[in-house]
């Protein structure tokens, strides 16, 4: 059965023409045959956004329609909550897909959590092209604003909700955005259109519904409008921080370093002798905008403090490391800011024999000791012995053994090796070390041993990299 709808002027914001106008606005002209797919929860906002679809889709200007819902499992209605979501969507011939998600609640709250798990299926269920389709409106973006002004944002996070973005191999839209909630239940009240009312939304004790039930309202006595404008300041001062941001990436540019010797990859660090000769601000921007570049949740006001507090401004001769976010690890080293991924897991092996002619990858935890042909005078060319060798870490080595490494001068503890290779603290204890008996071979990646170093074709490289 299609939805039943009452018309609409065309000037109206949730008009047949205003709707195909927010479409074409974002999605490839002509859009018929890009698939969508609604997040549907079954609430107000996102049962009109359905309605809406349903109806251009009746009238021919949309081919491919589904909906997914995600079943958080956190109230006691969620069942009836997705199965309230079928029925809508058998009514309006929609395919619907639920999924259920088990929840951790980590350092970052419950709200976070449920938030993570829903765009991982919204990434899962997004089809190559398409676009996901949510029903945020004007009051939400308020709300988000508020809550990031509160909190501490930088400029960015004062931009509030992003109407358009990429969505693993898709986009995400929100057409909505700039509808006021009044205009929708407007909407849905005029086209008789039952919804959910999640319990969870009374509570007080998450932010959001604070923000919704009590500060906004109050605002909104005293100002009326205020929701409105604030949303306008908004968006002027997201074109403002776009221009600045330009200007924040030059400067980031100029004190990006890189050390593969640290057993790094191509993983930027930010040179401190280069960061401090900017003034205050710009050092802070700087620092903001490479923890967005390595993946990390921009910081808080507070938490950028913190981490200049703490490891910046920490004493020359100390090794500051913080937790940044439940993955990240923010160390200084060598007067060098790095930033480590912990999913990226070091393994605290056993001395291991290896036959690398056998397996010339081996995974150690979330790095692997790759071996391959190499051509002699190519760099670290090694000499491997034809038989399986033996992988120790520092642990399993004698504090007092003593090592010649082909290039260098004299016979060194490997402590004083490290130190004089640069390896940074954090790899030390789990870096692999290559034996032939109680011969050190190499260390892969960072030198050759005395007697092993190829002059022939015959020779191999060994790494110890990112998991391939």
């Amino acid at each position: 059965m299609s939805a039943v709808t009452t018309s609409l002027p065309a000037h109206h914001p949730l008009s047949s023409e205003w709707v195909i106008s927010r479409l074409s606005s974002r999605l490839q002209s002509p859009f018929k045959e890009c698939p969508l797919t609604v997040a549907f929860s079954g609430g107000v906002d996102s049962t009109v956004l359905l309605h809406l679809l349903t109806r251009l889709r009746d009238q021919g200007f949309v081919s491919d329609l589904k909906a997914v819902h995600v079943h958080h499992g956190l109230s006691e209605f969620a069942d009836h909550w997705a199965e309230y979501c079928r029925s809508i969507c058998d009514q309006w011939n929609v395919p619907l897909t639920v999924t259920r998600v088990a929840l951790k609640k980590e350092g970052n709250g419950l709200e976070q959590a449920a938030r993570d798990a829903r765009y991982r299926v919204f990434v899962d269920v997004l089809p190559a092209g398409g676009c996901l389709l949510q029903g945020h409106h004007r009051d939400d973006q308020a709300e988000t604003i508020l809550l990031r002004l509160f909190r501490g944002t930088g400029m960015d996070g004062v931009q509030g909700i992003p109407e358009y973005r990429t969505l693993g191999e898709g986009t995400l839209f929100r057409p909505l955005l700039t509808v006021p909630r009044a205009v929708i239940d407007a909407y849905a009240a005029v086209n008789e259109l039952k919804h959910i009312e999640d319990d969870s939304n009374t509570d007080e004790q998450f932010s959001r519904n604070f923000l919704r039930q009590r500060l906004i309202p109050m605002i909104e006595e005293r100002w009326p409008g205020a929701s409105g404008r604030l949303v306008e300041f908004a968006s002027e001062a997201g074109q403002l921080n776009e221009r600045m941001l330009l200007e924040v990436k030059l400067q980031l540019e100029k004190c990006l370093d890189y050390r593969p010797e640290w057993l790094l990859e191509k993983r930027p660090l930010v040179r401190l002798d280069l960061l401090r000769k900017l003034e205050g601000h710009s050092q802070r921007l700087v620092v903001r905008e490479w923890l967005k570049m390595q993946g990390c949740q921009p910081p808080s006001r507070d938490a950028l403090e913190q981490i200049f507090r703490e490891v910046i401004d920490a004493r020359i001769d100390a090794e500051p490391r913080i937790q940044i976010s439940d993955n990240f690890v923010l160390s200084r080293y060598q007067e060098m800011l790095v930033v480590m991924d912990e999913k990226t897991e070091l393994l605290s092996f056993s001395p291991m024999l290896w036959d690398w002619q056998k397996d010339a990858v081996l995974n150690l935890g979330g790095r692997s000791l790759v071996c391959h042909k190499e051509l002699a005078g190519s760099g670290k060319v090694i000499y491997l012995p034809q038989k399986p060798l033996l992988l120790k870490r520092r642990c399993h080595i004698s504090s007092d053994a003593k090592f010649a490494i082909s290039g260098r001068k004299g016979r060194k503890t490997l402590k004083k090796w490290l130190q004089e290779y640069k390896v940074a603290p954090w790899l030390r204890e789990y870096l692999p070390f290559i034996f032939d008996g109680d011969q050190m071979v190499a260390a892969p990646g960072l030198w050759v041993c005395e007697g092993y170093l190829s002059a022939s074709s015959d020779g191999f490289s060994c790494r110890w990299q990112t998991y391939v």
